[in-house]
């Protein structure tokens, strides 16, 4: 429901704004600063970041808590502007903007540290798989080593656009780094620890529920 409620601000501010005025100074426009140009980017990115963050914030961050207090900013600076207060509008989209993102590193780096260790406990795994392999006689699997090198890809291309302060793509390429880890465990043959339940619900951007709150 709130993501429908600031979805359908998001359209409204957007579509209004293409009739509204920039702020204007006694010497005519002022290229400098037009709060309307920064409500009417901001409402569009801060919907859309919220949007995507929700899964991992309840997932690992702040919970239902702290996505709710994302919303409630974003929807108090909608209705700034649409009491026509639009530098006070501009300065708490601004705001949430910075909220959101620093909510989105925190998650990050939760990303960040779960992957890297996930990373290198699949590749112990497959070294130990693959000396049992040749002990046995036997060759090892090219395929494991194909999914280690996606892996490894993925996990160097998240690490970049943290390290670049960009904390959503980095999410992005840390799921996907872990969706390939996981899949080392289904070509060696291996049973799929529990523990990861969570991750892979969250690789695909939704809530996880566990069982006890099924019941």
């Amino acid at each position: 429901m709130r993501s429908l409620l600031i979805f359908i601000i998001a359209i409204n501010i957007v579509s209004s704004s293409a009739f509204a005025q920039p702020a204007r100074t006694g010497k005519g426009l002022n290229p400098l600063y037009k709060p309307i140009s920064v409500v009417q980017r901001l409402s569009y990115d801060n919907f859309k970041f919220i949007k995507l963050l929700r899964a991992s914030i309840i997932n690992y961050g702040g919970g239902e808590a702290e996505f709710d207090r994302l919303v409630d900013t974003y929807a108090e600076a909608s209705a700034l502007y649409f009491q026509n207060r639009l530098k006070e509008s501009a300065s708490l989209f601004t705001k949430n903007l910075n909220e959101i993102m620093g909510v989105a590193q925190q998650i990050a780096q939760k990303y960040r540290d779960d992957t890297s260790k996930l990373h290198v406990d699949i590749i112990k795994m497959n070294v130990k798989y693959n000396v049992k392999l040749a002990i046995d006689g036997k060759k090892s699997n090219s395929a494991s080593e194909s999914v280690i090198s996606g892996a490894s890809f993925g996990l160097r291309k998240a690490n970049d656009f943290f390290d670049r302060s960009r904390p959503i793509k980095a999410m992005i390429y840390y799921r996907r780094a872990k969706k390939s880890c996981f899949r080392l465990y289904k070509i060696l043959g291996l049973a799929f620890p529990r523990k990861f339940e969570k991750d892979v619900v969250d690789n695909r951007n939704q809530v996880f529920v566990s069982k006890k709150k099924k019941k």
